[in-house]
C-alpha cells in the first residue's frame, strides 16, 4: 500500500510541475519577454528577471530558449543574455527550499482555497484562470511530495529500489552520474534533488552521496539544455554552450571542495550548510543554491571569455542564411510570446525580400547586389512562409489555453496574405518574362520600376515607429483606386507587343499588376 502511496506522489508530483511551468509561462511570459526587450540592458535587470524566470519556470532550458528568441529578435546579445541564463539557475533554487520545509499544513489550506474558487467559476476567466491553475499545480507538487515522503521508507523493502540505491550510494562518482543521467533525462536538476529529499530523509541515502547526485545532476540539466538545441545554431546555440560551461566550471570549484572537504575535515560547504540549518532537506536544498550561486559569479568573472569560446565552436552561418528562416527554432514554440515574436520578426524579413523578384527585369547596372536568382527566391519564400503558419499551428496545438490567440491567428492571416501576394508577383515577373526583350514596351519597365518601390516602401511600412508609420502611409496613398489609369496603361502596353502571344503575356502582366496593388494595399491597412 505504501509503494502505491509513494507511486501517487510521485505522479502528483510531476501533474503539479507540469501545471506550473504552463500556466506560469502562459501568466508571465508575455509581460515577461516585453519588459526584457525594453530593460534588458539596464544594470541589475538581467539578473532580476532571469532569477523570476527560473522561479517561474523550474526550467533552464525554457528560459534558455526565451533568451535565444530575445537574441534572435535584436533585443541583446549573447553576452547580454548570460546574466538572465545564470541568475535562472538561482531561480529555480526557490522550489527546492520550499520543499525542505515542511508545508503540508499550508497546502491543505491552499487547496481548500482553490477549491471555492473552482466553485465560483475563477477558472473559467481570461484573467485568472493561468494562476488558479498554476497555484494548483504548486498543490498537487507539495502534496505529491508529502505522499513521497510519508511512503518512500516502505520502499527500501522493495529489491529494484533496494539495489538502485545500493548502487547509486556506493561510490561518489556512481553517485555524481546517477544525478547527471537522470537530470539529463528529465531536463530539470531541481526535480531530481527535490526528488532526492525523501530519500535523504528517511537515510536511504547518505547526506555525502546526495550532494555529489545533486552537484552531477545540475551539469546534467546543462547538457540537457544542449541536447534539446540540436537543431538550432549560432547565436541560439551558442547560450546552450554557456549553460553547458557555466554548470561544468561550478563543478569545477564545488567537486574538488567537497573531496577536500570528506577527506581532511577542513570545514568548507558541508560544514557551511550545516551551521545554517540542522534539516538534512534544508541542507540539501542550500548546496543546490550554493552551486547556482557558483553558476552566476562564474557567468560574472568568465562570461565574455565564456561567450567568445561558445561563438568559436558556434559561428553563425554565413552561407545559407537567406535561404531558410533566420528566426524560427523549434523550441520557440513552448513560449507563445516568443513564438509570436519571431514569426513576426520573419514575416517581416519575407516582405524585405519581395523587391528581390523583380531583380531580373531590371536593367543589370540598378540591380542589387546579392539578390538571389528569381526562381530560387521563389522557392525559398514560399517554403519559410509555410513554415511561418507551421510554426503557428504547433505553438497553437502546444499552448491550447495560451493568451494572444487574436494575435496569432491575425499573423496566420498575414503570412497567408502574404503567400497570395509572392504567388501574384512571381506570375508577374514570369509573364513579362516570356515577353521578348525587344518587344517588351517602355511602359512595361516603367511598371517594373513602379511596383519595386512600390514593395520596398511596403517593408518600411513594417517598421515600428514614425517612419513605419509614414511609409504605411505612402503605400495607402500609392495604392489607391487606379482603374483609368491602368485601363490607359492596358491599352498602350497591348500595342507595343508584336506577336499575339506577347500581348497576351502583358495583358496578364497588368491585370497581375493591378492585383498586385490591391495586395500591397490590405498590407499597408
Amino acid at each position: 500500500m505504501n509503494g502505491a502511496g509513494a507511486w501517487a506522489g510521485l505522479g502528483l508530483f510531476f501533474i503539479g510541475m507540469r501545471l506550473i511551468g504552463g500556466h506560469l509561462q502562459q501568466l508571465g511570459g508575455g509581460p515577461l519577454r516585453a519588459l526584457l526587450a525594453r530593460t534588458l540592458n539596464r544594470p541589475f535587470v538581467p539578473q532580476l528577471a532571469g532569477f523570476v524566470s527560473g522561479a517561474l519556470t523550474q526550467s533552464t532550458s525554457a528560459v534558455t530558449f526565451i533568451a535565444a528568441g530575445l537574441v534572435s529578435a535584436g533585443a541583446t546579445t549573447v553576452v547580454g543574455a548570460l546574466p538572465l541564463l545564470a541568475w535562472a539557475n538561482v531561480g529555480t533554487s526557490a522550489l527546492v527550499l520550499l520543499a525542505g520545509l515542511n508545508v503540508k499544513l499550508l497546502v491543505y489550506y491552499l487547496l481548500g482555497a482553490v477549491g471555492l474558487a473552482f466553485f465560483g467559476g475563477l477558472e473559467q476567466r481570461e484573467k485568472s484562470r493561468h494562476a488558479l491553475l498554476a497555484l494548483l499545480g504548486l498543490c498537487l507538487l507539495l502534496l505529491g511530495l508529502s505522499l513521497l515522503k510519508g511512503s518512500v521508507s516502505d520502499l527500501r523493502n522493495n529489491a529494484w529500489v533496494h539495489e538502485f540505491l545500493e548502487f547509486a550510494g556506493s561510490a561518489g562518482v556512481v553517485a555524481f552520474l546517477v544525478g547527471f543521467i537522470i537530470a539529463t533525462a528529465v531536463q530539470s536538476s531541481s526535480i531530481v534533488t527535490v526528488l532526492a529529499l525523501p530519500l535523504v530523509n528517511e537515510h536511504l541515502l547518505g547526506l555525502p552521496e546526495v550532494v555529489l547526485m545533486i552537484y552531477g545532476a545540475s551539469v546534467g540539466s546543462g547538457f540537457a539544455v544542449l541536447l534539446l538545441a540540436q537543431g538550432m545554431e549560432g547565436a541560439s546555440r551558442q547560450l546552450a554552450l554557456c549553460q553547458v560551461g557555466l554548470r561544468m566550471a561550478a563543478a569545477v570549484v564545488l567537486v574538488p571542495l567537497f573531496v577536500v572537504e570528506a577527506t581532511t575535515g577542513l570545514p568548507l560547504v558541508m560544514a557551511g550548510v550545516g551551521q545554517l540549518s540542522a534539516s538534512v532537506t534544508m541542507q540539501c536544498g542550500l548546496v543546490y543554491l550554493a552551486f547556482q550561486v557558483t553558476v552566476s559569479l562564474a557567468a560574472a568573472a568568465g562570461g565574455p571569455w565564456l561567450c567568445k569560446l561558445a561563438a568559436a565552436l558556434s559561428p553563425e552561418a554565413q552561407t545559407d542564411s537567406a535561404l531558410k528562416p533566420a528566426y524560427l527554432f523549434d523550441e520557440g514554440v513552448s513560449d507563445p510570446a516568443t513564438a509570436l515574436s519571431l514569426a513576426g520578426l520573419e514575416y517581416r524579413r519575407l516582405v524585405g525580400f519581395l523587391p528581390e523578384y523583380l531583380e531580373e527585369l531590371r536593367p543589370e547596372e540598378e540591380r542589387a547586389p546579392g539578390y538571389l536568382p528569381f526562381k530560387q527566391r521563389v522557392a525559398v519564400n514560399s517554403a519559410v512562409v509555410g513554415e511561418i503558419v507551421a510554426f503557428l499551428s504547433a505553438t497553437q496545438n502546444l499552448n491550447p489555453d495560451m493568451t494572444g490567440i487574436d494575435q496569432l491567428y491575425g499573423l496566420r492571416g498575414k503570412a497567408l496574405s502574404l503567400q497570395t501576394l509572392q504567388e501574384n508577383l512571381a506570375d508577374f515577373v514570369t509573364q513579362l518574362s516570356s515577353v521578348p526583350e525587344e518587344e517588351r514596351p517602355a511602359l512595361a519597365m516603367h511598371m517594373v520600376e513602379g511596383l519595386h518601390l512600390l514593395l520596398g516602401v511596403a517593408a518600411e511600412a513594417l517598421e515600428e515607429g514614425d517612419a513605419g508609420a509614414d511609409a504605411k502611409d505612402m503605400l495607402e496613398a500609392m495604392t489607391g483606386e487606379r482603374g483609368a489609369l491602368m485601363e490607359r496603361v492596358r491599352k498602350e502596353l497591348l500595342g507595343g507587343a508584336q506577336s499575339f502571344a506577347g500581348r497576351e503575356s502583358l495583358l496578364s502582366a497588368t491585370l497581375l499588376f493591378e492585383r498586385l496593388l490591391w495586395l500591397l494595399r490590405r498590407l499597408a491597412t
